[in-house]
């Protein structure tokens, strides 16, 4: 009996000291990207370095410049705009590849980058905001020539909807399309973007060809609910929040039913990394 005790009062003293130490860690505060008006009367220049923020706040944790990362380099993107633009034909300019890549993403995929990995940006940023990324996407390899007035690239590529919505208050009206099978779920929500399941290379997050011999369907489950929960070991470490935004901006919760995570988790938990 003395012996648990001992034992007891030493667990609750570690935990209150990793707790304690916790607190006296200084907390980084999630600041949001600046807003910009959308039809106001801001020139490239300024559109631009207000798209340098919105970039890092929104975009950095994906697009690396310069070196692979989980989606496309960026890296130059302006001056590739321009070729990419004259492949489409006349009365498509770089502005409208840009904007139709941040509003309709899976229109031009990258290779080797699958689609489904970039939620329509229109459901997170504003009008404004896409216009300023735009901007400041030019100036990497070229210069800016959008202003905060060209809304009508805006208008031809679906973007004032959701969170873009002219005045900010609109929210977006979408029928949710049905989930499907697991196979499907893995596919359509970008989850193939970053976890291979057919063996065990390294993407941006973890193989999942074994997880059901590593994890218990509960881990599976909290993985999904609350996936910085636990961040799975490896070398280079796994990034932070990835997942969860991404889920977020595929309103992935907000699709999903009981029955679907039942299956999805179950999907999951066959894969035992080759063993049957």
């Amino acid at each position: 009996m003395k012996n648990f005790i001992i034992t007891a009062l030493f667990t609750v003293l570690v935990s209150l000291m990793y707790t304690g130490i916790a607190y006296m860690l200084p907390q980084q505060p999630e600041i949001p990207p600046p807003e910009v008006e959308l039809g106001s009367n801001i020139g490239p220049e300024q559109l631009a370095e207000t798209g340098v923020k919105v970039f890092e706040n929104q975009c950095k944790q994906c697009h690396k410049l310069g070196e692979s990362s989980r989606a496309p380099d960026l890296a130059g993107v302006g001056m590739r705009a321009e070729g990419r633009a004259e492949e489409r034909g006349v009365g498509y300019t770089a502005v409208d590849y840009l904007v139709e890549s941040l509003c309709q993403p899976n229109a031009y995929v990258v290779e080797p980058f699958g689609r489904g990995g970039m939620t329509p940006q229109q459901d997170v940023l504003s009008g404004g905001q896409l216009l300023a990324v735009v901007a400041y996407l030019q100036t990497l390899g070229g210069e800016a020539s959008v202003k905060g007035t060209d809304v009508k690239p805006l208008e031809r590529f679906g973007c004032l909807t959701g969170a873009s919505a002219k005045g900010g208050a609109a929210k977006a009206a979408k029928k949710a399309a049905p989930v499907g099978k697991p196979e499907e779920i893995f596919a359509n929500f970008g989850c193939s973007t970053c976890h291979a399941i057919e063996d065990d290379s390294r993407k941006s997050g973890p193989s999942l060809w074994d997880a059901g011999k590593r994890l218990t369907k509960g881990a599976i489950y909290e993985s999904i609910l609350a996936p910085d929960k636990v961040i799975a070991k490896g070398d280079p470490p796994y990034g932070q929040g990835l997942m969860k935004k991404s889920l977020d901006g595929n309103k992935f919760y907000e699709q999903m039913t009981p029955a679907d995570y039942q299956a999805l988790v179950d999907w999951l938990a066959s894969h035992k990394g080759g063993q049957e």
